[in-house]
């Protein structure tokens, strides 16, 4: 069963999880992480009534167009981040949405709409979750993930290094429409890590994020994480559009050399050719008429002459090429 919502609460370090497929006559403890996956309408509205956050802020998540940001109204703090996902594993194909944190002083809320790995990093990587210190929990969460962008970073490289080699003889734009799907990726990565990286700042300068001092370190951990993700975006959308501009003329250069192929060909069968063209016509006074012999010594000057033709053209193109 693929639940709806998930209800995290810390006790004694130890992380309480439990599954709900709604929330009609649940009470939830306060100081508890509540998570909702495929977000509806009505749940969002039960979960505003059962905590108290702004609805707004928590029907925000059905917007998938939502851009990052932070917004705060009194006690309730809305948290929007533009987070990497998979769209298509066999193709490589990747895309962004919003994923939403929002809470006030009792309870903390996130939402999503796709299958991310966020949730799963944070799990796997931080070894106490405290679902009551809100704070701390934002920042854990944003930085992991920067660390998933580079790691969707990573996989991006291999895949354009492997394009890279297919792209070396290709003559078909089959791999050229697959970079430009990897270009249009980085672009929406890009884009998301800026909007990110807005957040964040934002979140440094806010007085709620510095007066906890023992998250400072994590802050700047996860500041240097953003910058990191910010900056291999940055080169590998360089790289890729280099390779789209040179591997664009490597496609012309090859077409054009296969097309350079079939010209002396051309050229070479256009010998025999003609040669039996002549011998075609219906004359009595044509050479070698009376010869039994005839059609042969025709056909065997015609490929002799096409053999030599065939040599005069490759010295002409190595005398060019010197």
């Amino acid at each position: 069963i693929k639940y709806m919502i998930t209800v995290y609460k810390s006790v004694e370090k130890e992380l309480i999880k439990t599954n709900y497929e709604q929330l009609d006559n649940v009470t939830i403890e306060k100081g508890s992480w509540i998570h909702i996956d495929n977000p509806t309408i009505d749940i969002l509205k039960e979960v505003s009534k059962l905590t108290a956050i702004n609805e707004t802020f928590l029907l925000t998540s059905l917007d998938e167009e939502e851009s990052a940001r932070v917004d705060v109204d009194d006690d309730d703090t809305l948290i929007v981040l533009d987070t990497p996902y998979i769209e298509n594993q066999e193709i490589e194909k990747y895309s962004t949405a919003p994923f939403i944190i929002a809470y006030n002083k009792n309870y903390f809320v996130t939402i999503e709409k796709h299958n991310f790995q966020l949730l799963d990093e944070v799990f796997r990587r931080v070894k106490n979750i405290e679902t009551d210190k809100h704070v701390r929990l934002t920042l854990n969460i944003v930085y992991r993930l920067s660390t998933l962008f580079i790691s969707y970073l990573k996989r991006i490289n291999i895949h354009t290094e492997k394009l890279e080699t297919s792209l070396r003889n290709a003559t078909r734009n089959k791999e050229l429409l697959s970079l430009m799907d990897t270009n249009k990726t980085l672009i929406y990565f890009s884009t998301a890590i800026s909007g990110n990286k807005g957040v964040l700042a934002k979140l440094i300068r806010s007085s709620t994020y510095k007066k906890y001092e023992e998250d400072a370190d994590l802050m700047e951990d996860t500041q240097v994480e953003m910058d990191q993700a910010n900056e291999m975006c940055s080169i590998s959308c360089s790289v890729v559009n280099s390779m789209m501009e040179a591997f664009g003329s490597i496609i012309n250069n090859n077409v054009n050399g296969i097309m350079k192929t079939l010209a002396v060909i051309t050229v070479v069968l256009s010998i025999p050719t003609l040669v039996c063209s002549i011998y075609g016509m219906n004359f009595a006074n044509i050479p070698l008429y009376d010869n039994e012999y005839g059609f042969y010594i025709a056909i065997g000057s015609g490929l002799l002459l096409a053999i030599v033709g065939l040599f005069i053209l490759i010295f002409i193109d190595r005398f060019k090429k010197k």
